[in-house]
């Protein structure tokens, strides 16, 4: 294993997998960070999961992950690295179709609560949806898989419906939103 730090990044550049090396700033480098980012968050919504079942749906959503990061910056389509594939969409549909029959209907917005996996999920989920904007910024400028956009998109609808999971787990169910507006008046 080689050592953690090398100071090579210590004039504010990195490399990317075909040794190039760009600055920290660089939009593939945003994209990559940020999906650790919301691996970081699974993993701290990890923390406070109880259901084998839930961590293990986790724990495989943070493996794609990883392939995901390294699959931004393989620019050089090396095949020697794992990709998303459809498969993987595909496979995060059939889990969101599977979870919805043992959740309530959804008929009202509801608030980012329900204790804190599923706080964190939903941190998560917001990650997933900073990574869809860099990709977008990504995809001006450097030849990416188009996959990878619609991967993070399902992954974010994804982490909405296993936030929702995690806190009938820990029964507290969906917190609805309350339109202001309709609320009566404080005087």
């Amino acid at each position: 294993m080689p050592k953690i730090f090398t100071k090579t990044g210590d004039n504010g550049e990195t490399g990317r997998f075909d040794g190039t090396r760009v600055p920290k700033n660089d939009p593939l480098i945003e994209v990559n960070g940020t999906i650790d980012e919301c691996n970081s968050l699974i993993g701290l919504a990890r923390s406070d999961v109880d259901n084998a079942r839930l961590d293990e749906i986790l724990k495989n959503i943070q493996r794609l992950l990883i392939v995901a990061g390294s699959e931004v910056t393989n620019v050089n389509q090396d095949e020697r690295l794992p990709f998303i594939s459809e498969a993987d969409i595909t496979a995060m549909e059939a889990l969101i179709d599977q979870l919805e029959t043992e959740l309530d209907p959804l008929i009202h917005f509801i608030l980012p609560a329900g204790g804190k996996a599923s706080a964190h999920l939903h941190l998560a989920r917001t990650a997933s949806r900073k990574v869809e904007r860099r990709l977008v910024t990504l995809r001006q400028s450097t030849p990416t898989n188009p996959i990878l956009l619609a991967y993070f998109n399902r992954l974010s609808d994804t982490l909405f419906v296993l936030a929702r999971y995690a806190a009938k787990l820990a029964g507290y169910g969906d917190e609805v939103w309350t339109n202001p507006q309709s609320a009566p008046s404080r005087k």
